[in-house]
């Protein structure tokens, strides 16, 4: 329990050191490892005039008096030495006040034998080295962490090796996260040693190092350095399978490279709700405890799937967007890998790259797998309306004959199509009929209205955002002594006016209206049923309104769920 604590204080040391850490970055410019020397030299001088600044050096057997301080200059030089193997940068921060700090970023921190830091030294993805006096805590972060002075305070070595000299003199405690504590017999620690994670600690001379040097520390995931081939095999490894993949499903990756192309907005957003969603889908399916086994198991397996088979699809849609479309999905992915691995080497830009190649993957991985195959089929042209087919009506008989008579006197067409010849002497046919056309059926009754606001403009994402604003303050005008009514108040509020307006206040200033998607008026479960919805699209870092600014319909995911539109209403419409 006491080891839990130590460690706990000593993170959260950690994290107020942090802080320092801009401070220092952006205050001084880094210093070459080979100006250690001089200063070193020129350091016993000063630290003669300062007397009272050695008693505490005196009492754990530093340098008694300031006369002697000059031997401490050989130490110097081997201390140089060891940053010249490490190939990182030299920052350094020495001000004469008790409330400076040493603090490098990126880089390292050295206290020489002579010299004193009156606050505390912080090295961040950098090792720290403590020769002289710290005042106050010594702490590396992702670095190692030496101590051959004296440190007023705690040490602490977070992802690196704690090295603690013959002559290191610590008052506080030595904690170490992540890496290994190398301490002397003649070190002297007036706390509690504390380590936890043995073996995971990034020493100078492994491959682990040579990566955070050469690469996580300039930000970028590939770099070129000793001990790093297992990166490149590794990689290599992965672009054959990339490219594996687009040989055996050469359909599902053009597809998926597609749903990019043709629908970034719904891709990016599907990616981020997927991303929301599966700690929650992670934390539902232990608590059912049947689905532990797909908690650990399936779903892990499921996401770095989705992830690798939608970097392919990302790299292919890369190489043919460069060579062009008839590149095979093969190849395609050998030109975008190419192509996207000369962007991980730039640094900082790189990680960010990396990881955008990677949501994006899976983003169009999870759209495209709940989308539908299907191609959406054009539209047909409508045919043209045949004539209308007049049934036959027999001849109207003149006044005074009989029907008889004249349907024998009508003339009848030949088989050909011809009438049939007069005979000599026979008087001339009459002319055809007229037939009266059938009555029309009476029309339908329908709402003229409905129709034309269900075609009328949708309105988009900062319309509505400024109208939904002006109702939450209204609202909040009313409930500010009652703080814990105002969500059922907004709740209430917009399903009473949409049930009875349409429209909120907001929306009437804007001239704005929510009808159903038929052009009908809302009716009393729509009204409520879109209120409550409203909450969902909140609640899910308010993703549901961001929606309406990249759907095609303008339609939230309360109005997807409700079936509702927000509509322009004509200039002159008073929804008063």
């Amino acid at each position: 329990m006491n080891t839990t604590l130590k460690t706990l204080r000593a993170l959260s040391l950690i994290a107020a050191f942090t802080t320092f850490s801009a401070i220092g970055h952006a205050a001084d410019p880094a210093k070459a490892p080979d100006s250690a020397a001089p200063a070193a030299q020129a350091a016993p001088a000063p630290a003669a005039a300062e007397p009272s600044k050695e008693t505490p050096l005196h009492e754990v057997g530093s340098t008694a008096a300031p006369a002697p301080a000059a031997p401490a200059a050989p130490s110097a030089p081997a201390v140089s030495e060891e940053h010249e193997k490490q190939e990182v940068s030299y920052t350094k921060t020495v001000h004469g006040n008790s409330d400076d700090n040493m603090v490098a970023v990126m880089g390292s921190v050295d206290v020489l034998a002579n010299e004193r830091c009156e606050g505390n030294a912080v090295s961040v993805m950098g090792p720290l080295t403590v020769d002289g006096a710290v005042d106050g805590n010594a702490v590396a972060v992702m670095g190692a962490n030496t101590i051959n002075g004296t440190v007023r305070g705690n040490v602490v070595a977070v992802m690196g090796v704690m090295k603690l000299g013959p002559k290191a003199h610590v008052d506080g405690n030595v904690v170490c996260v992540g890496g290994t504590v190398e301490k002397d017999p003649s070190a002297y620690v007036g706390g509690n040693v504390v380590s936890q994670a043995r073996g995971l600690g990034i020493d100078r001379d492994s491959a682990a190092a040579s990566w955070f040097h050469h690469g996580l520390r300039l930000g970028r995931p590939l770099a070129f350095g000793p001990h790093l081939s297992f990166l490149w095999i590794l990689n290599t490894c992965l672009i054959a399978f990339y490219m594996l993949l687009a040989l055996a499903f050469p359909n599902g990756v053009t597809r998926c490279a597609d749903t990019l192309a043709q629908r970034p907005g719904i891709t990016f957003l599907t990616g981020i709700l997927a991303m929301l969603g599966l700690p929650v889908l992670f934390i539902l399916l232990l608590v059912t405890v049947v689905g532990i086994p797909v908690a650990l198991v399936v779903l892990p397996i499921s996401v770095i799937a989705a992830v690798v088979f939608g970097k392919s699809a990302i790299y292919s849609f890369v190489g043919r967007s460069v060579v062009g479309r008839q590149l095979s999905p093969a190849l395609a992915v050998l030109v975008g890998v190419l192509i996207l691995i000369a962007f991980y080497f730039i640094p900082f830009l790189g990680f960010a790259i990396w990881f955008l190649v990677a949501f994006l993957g899976f983003a169009c991985a999870i759209t495209t797998l709940f989308t539908s195959s299907k191609p959406a089929q054009p539209k047909a042209a409508a045919a043209p309306s045949a004539p209308p087919v007049v049934p036959p009506v027999a001849p109207v008989a003149a006044a005074g004959v009989p029907p008889v008579m004249a349907a024998v006197a009508a003339p009848a067409e030949s088989v050909a199509g011809q009438p049939p010849a007069q005979p000599e002497g026979a008087a001339a046919p009459l002319p055809p009929p007229v037939v009266a056309p059938a009555p029309l059926p009476p029309p339908v009754a329908t709402s003229a209205a409905h129709v034309s606001e269900a075609s009328l403009p949708k309105v988009g994402f900062w319309i509505r955002m400024v109208a939904l604003l002006i109702d939450v303050i209204l609202v909040a005008i009313f409930t500010h002594k009652a703080g814990d009514l105002f969500l059922p108040a907004v709740v209430a509020y917009g399903a009473l006016l949409w049930k009875f307006r349409g429209a909120t206040v907001g929306d009437i200033i804007f001239g704005i209206k929510v009808v159903k998607v038929d052009g009908s008026a809302l009716d009393w479960t729509t009204a409520i049923v879109r209120a409550l919805a409203c909450l969902l699209s909140l609640v899910v870092a308010c993703l549901g309104f961001f929606w309406i600014a990249f759907d095609p319909e303008k339609q939230g995911w309360h109005d997807k769920i409700a079936g509702t539109y927000v509509v322009k209403l004509p200039k002159g419409t008073s929804l008063v």
